[in-house]
């Protein structure tokens, strides 16, 4: 964020003090009633006359913006100023308090106090953003993993697959980016570097989905053992399954799958994976998994991602509902006593 960008909505009933400012993005309001209503626009900084002709008061701002959780910077502006006022003004969480009575030109120890706050959320971000996002982590989880979150006063306001993506969504709405804090929620390491790693209780590799690889035919009973592995992460601790890699981490890729599809693309390998999820396991699941591609040396390679859930997952078998955990970096099957002894 930069100064010209800088949206600012000065309280202040002398006109002529308003027209010092020489910031581009400025809101007037002559009282704490009509500061109130446009407080549902965004504004990144809200400076405050300490006292007005209708008796406000520049606390009443800050009071405000603290009821309705608004994340702008909010500097109280007094003639009147008092070592009292200012010690309350800090204490209720205004980012300055300054006198216009100082020598020279109030304005720019203003305009310098807008600078240090711009710096500081520029590299520090909004902390109480970041606090609600970390508090929340388990519900943001489970309604936004895998994606890019845009938080706004403790809000989700948007959410995208990339970050760039969000930010034009942002862009487009008119949104601050100022008192915007830009979140992933869940962090996947690339698959470049996963097939670096042996399988294990969280990793596993699986180098076709539904080719054949000896016969080089399309065998759909090769289904059932990817299901398989996204089960038993659904029911331990998670893990990542990628689809176009042999054991052994050479990249396979999924150009033989493709084939095999109505839609040669990896949009319809990735709905072909959904649907068996869907149809095998249970569409409340879908949400637990998130699905992902790189090319790597020229060749498509997918990777599943999976969370733990907190209710058990069975698979539809050919005869019967089967039920799997990861046992070392393989997906054992357990018969009915044992479930009941893992359970």
């Amino acid at each position: 964020m930069q100064t010209g960008n800088i949206h600012l909505l000065i309280v202040e009933d002398n006109r002529g003090f308003r027209e010092e400012f020489g910031y581009k993005n400025i809101e007037t309001a002559s009282s704490v009633a009509e500061a109130t209503q446009k407080l549902n626009e965004s504004f990144d900084v809200i400076i405050s006359d300490m006292r007005m002709e209708q008796d406000d008061s520049g606390f009443t701002i800050v009071e405000r913006v603290k009821e309705l959780n608004i994340s702008s910077v909010v500097i109280i502006l007094t003639a009147n100023d008092t070592v009292t006022d200012c010690r309350n003004a800090l204490k209720m969480g205004a980012w300055d308090y300054m006198s216009k009575n100082i020598y020279g030109n109030v304005f720019e120890p203003l305009h310098q106090s807008i600078q240090e706050a711009i710096a500081y959320f520029n590299r520090w971000g909004n902390v109480q953003n970041e606090q609600w996002i970390d508090e929340n982590r388990e519900n943001l989880e489970n309604n936004y993993w895998g994606q890019y979150i845009a938080v706004i006063n403790r809000t989700v306001i948007d959410a995208a697959d990339s970050r760039e993506i969000l930010e034009k969504q942002i862009d487009e709405r008119k949104l601050r980016r100022f008192l915007t804090t830009f979140r992933k929620i869940g962090d996947f390491r690339p698959i470049a570097e996963l097939i670096k790693l042996p399988e294990s209780p969280t990793l596993e590799y699986k180098s076709t989905l539904q080719w054949d690889v000896r016969q080089e035919r399309k065998n759909e009973d090769l289904r059932l053992s990817v299901l398989k592995t996204i089960a038993a992460f659904l029911n331990c601790d998670g893990g990542t399954l990628i689809i176009g890699v042999e054991d052994n981490g050479n990249i396979f890729g999924l150009e033989k799958d493709l084939s095999l599809l109505s839609k040669k693309n990896v949009d319809q390998f990735e709905q072909t994976i959904i649907n068996l999820i869907c149809d095998r396991i249970g569409a409340s699941f879908t949400q637990l998994v998130k699905i992902r591609f790189e090319n790597l040396e020229g060749k498509d390679v997918c990777a599943v991602d999976v969370r733990k859930s907190a209710k058990r997952a069975f698979m539809k078998g050919k005869e019967k509902l089967e039920f799997y955990i990861r046992a070392g970096n393989t997906s054992k099957s357990l018969e009915v006593p044992d479930i009941y002894d893992y359970m």
